[in-house]
């Protein structure tokens, strides 16, 4: 079953629990909970049904009707640390430490913590000798690919120095393509990559490590939402519903186990600063823009701009198939939906924040369009949300109300403080 399909059947299992859940209290509100179940991860096997007892648990703990639907694609759940649509979040460290720096706060974790390596061969001794060889990893947006691309930028590498990208879905995948000869280099957990060394003698080594990250998955819980039913959720989470079938039994966060995540934040693939022949602009240019009758561009898909947007702002989603690297290929994107935005008025792009490369990519499209006056709102939605300005959309009253996480600047972009 392909991950498109299993989320769709996870969504409409999670549908059937709602409803029936839900029949005779009207008056509860619905609970939405997303389980982001990383293929490359132990947790990769964790069937559909799992999500049928905690979401009868949880509606039980808390009074009201809760829906867990589960995705293997880890972009999606990506996205949604970002979004805020979903009260609860249970997904693997990068996407915790997504979350942490937007409107989520830690609750539980499942796992130990572990450490993950770059696998290259056996005749490959340092870091510059990667450049022209083949790299394996999981999907874009997987924990362990997520980790390998984090320690190739701090040793000055891009994805586009590499012969051949290959991407899978399993952990075991790039090791297995190291034995037969399909790649250079891959990624995987320390533990499992030194047994595999152990196990085929001279043909590879660890090259480069992580320091440890939190390991299992992780509940975050949006801070609005969790101002008045984490105690419930607490609740559960110390009785003996508070487990997920493949995934294991979660425990409470202790009071400074968000500081764990700082570290794997640090290793996100964020946007360049700038972008040459575009401005870049805050959230309060924006408006004032905005004001002047200058076109707003928001990028992001049409589900996320239904749910929230800034008021007056278009549509025009780019599809994005290019890495997200500042060398990526732009014949492989799709940036046809803003062919009918004036190349001779001002235009702002934006998508969600740092993290997300079609805002950039589409400016970087423009100017090559020969697009006169561009601008670059980098913080995208996330930053508009934190200032309270105006949105539209499904969820946009509620979640222009979340609390603003208080920031630290590092690394050269905002990261929200962890106390």
């Amino acid at each position: 079953m392909t991950s498109s399909s299993k989320s769709a059947s996870a969504a409409v299992l999670a549908l059937c629990v709602g409803l029936v859940l839900g029949a005779g209290s009207a008056a509860a509100a619905e609970i939405h909970v997303l389980l982001g179940v990383d293929p490359a991860d132990a947790t990769g096997d964790v069937l559909l049904s799992a999500s049928l007892a905690p979401a009868q648990s949880l509606s039980r703990a808390t009074g009201s009707r809760t829906t867990i639907t589960q995705t293997s694609t880890m972009a999606e759940v990506m996205r949604a640390s970002r979004t805020v649509e979903n009260e609860i979040i249970i997904a693997p460290a990068h996407v915790t430490a997504s979350a942490i720096l937007h409107a989520y706060q830690l609750l539980a974790t499942s796992g130990q913590e572990q450490t993950y390596a770059l696998v290259v061969k056996n005749d490959i001794d340092k870091v510059e000798k990667l450049v022209g060889k083949r790299l394996y990893l999981p999907q874009q947006d997987s924990l362990r690919s997520y980790m390998a691309k984090g320690l190739l930028t701090e040793s000055g590498l891009k994805l586009g120095q590499f012969a051949k990208v290959t991407y899978g879905n399993t952990s075991g995948g790039g090791l297995v393509a190291l034995s037969f000869d399909m790649a250079d280099v891959t990624v995987a957990d320390e533990t499992q990559a030194k047994e595999w060394i152990t196990q085929h003698p001279g043909q590879a080594r660890i090259l480069k490590t992580t320091r440890p990250v939190p390991g299992g998955m992780n509940m975050v819980v949006r801070k609005d939402f969790c101002a008045t039913e984490c105690g419930r959720l607490g609740e559960w989470v110390n009785s003996p519903d508070g487990a997920i079938p493949g995934v294991g039994r979660f425990r409470m966060a202790s009071a400074d186990a968000g500081r764990q995540f700082t570290y794997v934040a640090s290793l996100g693939i964020a946007t360049p600063e700038a972008v040459n022949g575009v401005t870049r602009v805050s959230a309060e240019q924006v408006a004032d823009l905005a004001k002047q009758g200058v076109t707003i561009v928001d990028t992001r898909t049409q589900k996320e701009y239904e749910n929230e947007h800034i008021r007056g702002a278009v549509l025009a989603s780019y599809l994005e198939k290019s890495l997200k690297e500042i060398d990526f290929d732009a014949k492989k994107d799709d940036f046809s939906a803003i062919k009918n935005i004036p190349k001779d008025k001002p235009v702002v792009f934006l998508c969600n924040g740092p993290e997300c490369w079609k805002s950039y990519k589409a400016s970087r499209a423009a100017v090559a369009e020969g697009y006169t006056k561009i601008y670059w709102f980098r913080g995208g939605m996330p930053e508009w949300r934190e200032k309270r300005l105006p949105v539209e959309g499904s969820a946009g009253a509620a979640l222009a109300k979340l609390p603003a996480p208080a920031a630290q600047t590092g690394r050269g972009k905002t990261v929200a403080a962890v106390r």
